[in-house]
């Protein structure tokens, strides 16, 4: 299994993977036709997160306020996010069936650039913890940078993850 984005679909050999949109539209908007994974989605809030990114963007590109305040809020809305997807969707889905059912040689495709925040490796990061599977980006396996962010992604779904247990366990 591999992760990509819609803007590398024609690059994939698709004699060997599957192509399989997990964003909320199921990559209708860039004409995608193929088949969708939509339970992966992070629909039921990423309207309402984006707006908040955009308007964080917006204020440090306008000046209103420092790089470290930029960075903090950033991180802030991030985390959240990945605290939501985990809780909303990644936590009512059995790893197992989601894998099956997607085929080891499906490509979960999203919107986002390698090195820019995106759900599909948070989806990546959780079949690899839950799984022990390897999922990498198709085509940057070796860009340390891709490599960077999808683990940095990886470790703070972890986090979350772990502190979900301990609350289960505290019950």
């Amino acid at each position: 299994m591999k992760t990509s984005y819609y803007a590398k679909l024609k690059s994939i050999d698709k004699t060997k993977y599957i192509p399989v949109a997990i964003s909320g539209d199921g990559g209708k908007i860039v004409n995608f036709n193929g088949t969708s994974h939509k339970e992966l989605s992070p629909y039921p809030f990423f309207r309402k997160w984006k707006d908040k990114e955009n308007k964080i963007d917006f204020a440090y590109k306008k000046g209103l306020i420092s790089k470290e305040k930029y960075l903090a809020l950033k991180e802030e809305n991030q985390n959240s996010y990945i605290e939501k997807f985990y809780r909303i969707v990644l936590k009512n889905l059995d790893a197992e069936k989601v894998f099956k059912s997607l085929g080891e040689n499906a490509v979960l495709l999203c919107f986002e650039k390698p090195t820019e925040f995106c759900h599909r490796f948070l989806v990546a990061g959780w079949l690899e913890e839950k799984l022990g599977v390897k999922v990498d980006e198709y085509g940057f396996e070796n860009d340390l940078d891709v490599i960077k962010n999808k683990n940095r992604l990886k470790e703070k779904l972890k986090f979350v993850m772990n502190k979900d247990v301990e609350k289960t366990e505290e019950r």
